[in-house]
């Protein structure tokens, strides 16, 4: 339990929660035209952190879905940076959302469209964008198709795709594809460092605590994720 818990902590200090999301949102500035009147979707907005900085920096209208139970507590920091009348939190389902069809002009989902379900992410997001409208969306796929089993985390429960694969759902969902980028090795790299930190602490305090999911993440990550891992960012349009 104290394995999990101090784990737990850290993981949720952290800005993002997912690999390479500052480097997608940096895509997202230079392909979304954002303003006071620019209305964006983002699918599993986690703690806020993308949102809170684009309504911020561009004034831009947000609505944010996620499936965890921790909008109330996103929904009050929102309040308590000034942007409630800028950003709503809403709790549902990425694949089916509690939205209106052609409702925005862009949308982001970092890392979670494969949670989501990658062909529903896609379909939804593209019913709820205007014709014209944007895509910006970052995930975890294989650079090959030939991984090898102790590069592939025990805990895994989502299917990962090659870009090939990964760019096929989203030209089938209809989108016409724009960029389609591997973000850096080092996005892994920064991701897990203070992870690691914390989990050899745990181990030396607690040798026999209970395995965390993040464990076998990184050692399958050192057996073979720096090979064969890639985190890719996609941007795509809804034909007019």
């Amino acid at each position: 339990m104290m394995a999990t818990n101090k784990i737990l902590e850290l993981y949720l200090s952290q800005a993002y929660l997912t690999p390479g999301a500052v480097e997608t949102v940096e895509i997202a500035r230079q392909r979304i035209a954002f303003g006071p009147e620019t209305r964006l979707l983002e699918i599993a907005f986690g703690k806020g952190t993308t949102a809170f900085t684009l309504a911020e920096e561009y004034g831009c209208r947000i609505v944010g879905v996620d499936a965890h139970r921790f909008v109330g507590a996103v929904q009050r920091e929102a309040r308590k940076r000034g942007l409630a009348d800028r950003v709503a939190f809403l709790r549902g389902d990425g694949g089916m959302l509690p939205v209106r069809d052609g409702q925005f002009d862009a949308a982001i989902c970092i890392g979670a469209p494969s949670i989501v379900g990658t062909e529903r992410c896609m379909a939804a997001m593209y019913g709820a964008l205007r014709r014209g409208g944007v895509i910006v969306v970052s995930d975890w796929i294989w650079r090959t198709k030939d991984v090898p089993p102790e590069a592939i985390p025990s805990t895994f429960t989502e299917a990962r795709m090659t870009l090939d694969e990964y760019a096929a759902i989203i030209t089938g969902a209809g989108f016409e594809i724009v960029q389609a980028e591997h973000l850096p090795q080092r996005v892994w790299d920064d991701y897990y460092a203070p992870l690691r930190d914390v989990v050899a602490e745990v181990r030396a305090a607690d040798p026999e605590a209970a395995e965390d999911p993040i464990e076998s993440e990184m050692r399958a990550y050192e057996a073979g994720g720096r090979e064969f891992w890639g985190y890719t960012v996609f941007v795509a349009r809804k034909p007019v």
